[in-house]
């Protein structure tokens, strides 16, 4: 009996013991609900601002419930881990489709230019921007946005060599120096309250960025004397040539 009764008390304390989870497998039908779930929480972080990518409403926003939502990201910070990851990917595919295929008889820094200076502000890029805001306060994040940053380095790289033949453009000074150009001038777009004649003067702020890339593309290099370069910039049709046309 003392030893049925010392088996019964084993099996009790075994079955409170918690057991070892397995890995879970990824299935075409589970990443699909995983992508559902992330295009939600681009969806409400558009909407909502980064408080907005919280269990609760990315659950519904996705059509699933909690419990469905949790088997993928237990807390609003593992979605926003995710997210990090999954609109720099995003984002880049927008640049890789357009690049595929450019417009035959013109020229490539033509339409390079016109690639990287007018990109679309879309739900994925204004995603981003409210993460990048969000790690100045949320060091978890930091890791991952610097990861797809580097991810991006290294597309750059293979979009440099697909567009014009030579992957190690990217490397130069003067690329380096017209992308982050770009992003520094479409971010603060993005973010500027114009008080009046919002499209005109982006357009008008957007000229200006396409005759600094052409200036430093024709830069020997970036020390030097700017006045010895003569850039000269396509304008679109119907607008007046720019002043700093040769």
């Amino acid at each position: 009996m003392v030893k049925l009764k010392l088996v019964a008390e084993n099996e009790v304390a075994a079955a409170r013991r918690p057991r070892a989870v397995k890995p879970r497998g990824v299935t075409p039908k589970s990443e699909q609900t995983r992508l559902v779930i992330l295009e939600a929480a681009v969806e409400s972080i558009n909407r909502f601002g980064i408080r907005g990518a919280n269990l609760a409403r990315v659950a519904e926003i996705a059509g699933v419930t909690r419990g469905c939502l949790q088997y993928y990201f237990m807390t609003s910070e593992e979605i926003l881990i995710a997210l990090a990851r999954y609109v720099s990917q995003r984002n880049w595919e927008a640049y890789e489709a357009q690049a595929v295929n450019p417009p035959e008889g013109r020229s490539v820094i033509e339409f390079a230019i016109d690639l990287v200076a007018s990109p679309a502000s879309d739900r994925y890029r204004v995603t981003q921007l409210e993460l990048l805001t969000a790690a100045r306060t949320m060091p978890i994040l930091r890791p991952v946005l610097e990861e797809g940053a580097r991810l991006v380095e290294e597309q750059s790289k293979r979009f440099t060599a697909r567009l014009f033949g030579n992957a190690n453009l990217a490397d130069t000074p003067q690329f380096r120096a017209a992308r982050d150009l770009t992003a520094l001038v479409n971010d603060w777009l993005f973010i500027k309250v114009f008080p009046d004649q919002r499209e005109e003067r982006i357009a008008e702020v957007r000229a200006a960025l396409r005759v600094a890339l052409h200036t430093l593309w024709r830069l020997p290099a970036l020390d030097a004397d700017p006045a010895a370069t003569k850039p000269r910039v396509r304008v679109g049709a119907g607008r007046a040539p720019s002043a700093v046309e040769r």
